[in-house]
């Protein structure tokens, strides 16, 4: 897929232009190559041919927001506007190629919250939709081949209908998934966030995981921690760590051992480690692991966009998820959510 980038930026201006709230998007270098109608009205302007920094075009914010554009962020930002004080929160999202930053006063936090899952759902949705044609063209082209060779077979030996039926049921398959994983994750989920114990998530995954065909002679060693409770909502935190397992035991053709811990870094953050033994992911490979449909998987067995809505779901939850790996030693991969505390 080429220029996904690009794609991505034009698919998700609309939607950034439809938000209520000042907002605008950066690229990979962080300059501004889009910002709404809100947002212009603060000055910043988008010359395509010179594109601004966000320190450049707004100083104030870029000083507010202490990491790089790969992390997520949510600033509380005190600016005086017209010789009064404004309290406002910055939100600062990584997508791919770029992140997006909506600001918005604190009184309509909540709203922002619920908007913004969605936009970046729409956003991520429109970067994946790029490359679909071209995945769903491939099956399509070698059933259609199939057919065709099955219809002008002077005589239908059992044994090649046989062949050609399992091609054809195998690119079925193969579209009905990509089509099933596109569509549950274009929909908002109905369930609200709530504090969720990481711990018995991550076992619920593990027990789906030792249901499936790779599972032969895998070994979990897991290193729990009961404060580890995050506001997150439980079926999305339940499939961002069964598509890392299952990953996993795939990688490792269903031999080996699994190590998970849980732990908190620090005051106000969850973490939690995955990994494996398996063969590991070469150097190359690591940048595009959470590109939409990159898999190194054999053909079929998978539709590269599992660890792409893991990465979105994580991001929407306020975390950051990345993965390192030695080749012949296994892979990591690192989950970290914000720590949810008791009100009060």
């Amino acid at each position: 897929m080429r220029n996904t980038g690009s794609l991505l930026h034009h698919a998700l201006f609309p939607v950034l232009h439809a938000l209520p709230w000042p907002a605008l998007l950066m690229d990979e270098e962080g300059r501004i190559v889009c910002a709404n109608r809100e947002m212009e009205r603060r000055g910043v302007r988008v010359d395509p041919q010179c594109p601004r920094s966000l320190q450049e075009a707004l100083p104030d914010y870029a000083a507010a927001l202490r990491g790089g554009l790969g992390e997520a962020q949510d600033v509380r930002l005190t600016r005086q506007v017209e010789a009064q004080e404004v309290v406002e929160r910055v939100w600062l999202r990584p997508i791919a190629s770029g992140a997006v930053l909506i600001v918005t006063d604190e009184t309509r936090l909540h709203e922002l919250e619920t908007e913004h899952a969605q936009t970046v759902r729409l956003a991520s949705l429109g970067f994946m939709l790029a490359g679909v044609c071209h995945e769903i063209s491939n099956p399509l082209a070698a059933i259609h081949s199939m057919l065709q060779t099955l219809q002008s077979a002077p005589r239908r030996d059992p044994e090649m209908l046989e062949r050609g039926l399992a091609s054809i049921s195998a690119n079925v398959r193969r579209i009905l998934e990509i089509s099933r994983q596109l569509s549950a994750f274009s929909r908002a989920s109905r369930e609200q966030r709530q504090p969720v114990g990481v711990d018995p998530v991550i076992e619920e995954a593990l027990a789906l995981v030792r249901h499936e065909r790779w599972y032969r002679n895998v070994t979990v060693e897991h290193h729990k921690d009961p404060a580890a409770v995050v506001h997150a909502n439980p079926r999305e935190l339940l499939q961002v760590f069964f598509n890392i397992l299952a990953n996993a035991v795939q990688a490792m053709g269903g031999q080996g051992r699994i190590l998970i811990t849980t732990r908190r870094p620090g005051e106000e953050r969850v973490e939690v480690m995955i990994q494996d033994d398996g063969p590991g992911i070469r150097p190359e490979h690591l940048p595009k692991l959470f590109d939409p449909f990159f898999s190194t998987k054999a053909s079929g067995e998978g539709t590269g966009l599992g660890l792409t809505i893991s990465n979105e779901i994580i991001h929407e939850h306020g975390g950051r998820i990345r993965a390192e790996s030695t080749l012949g030693k296994g892979a990591r991969f690192y989950i970290e959510l914000p720590l949810w505390r008791r009100p009060g």
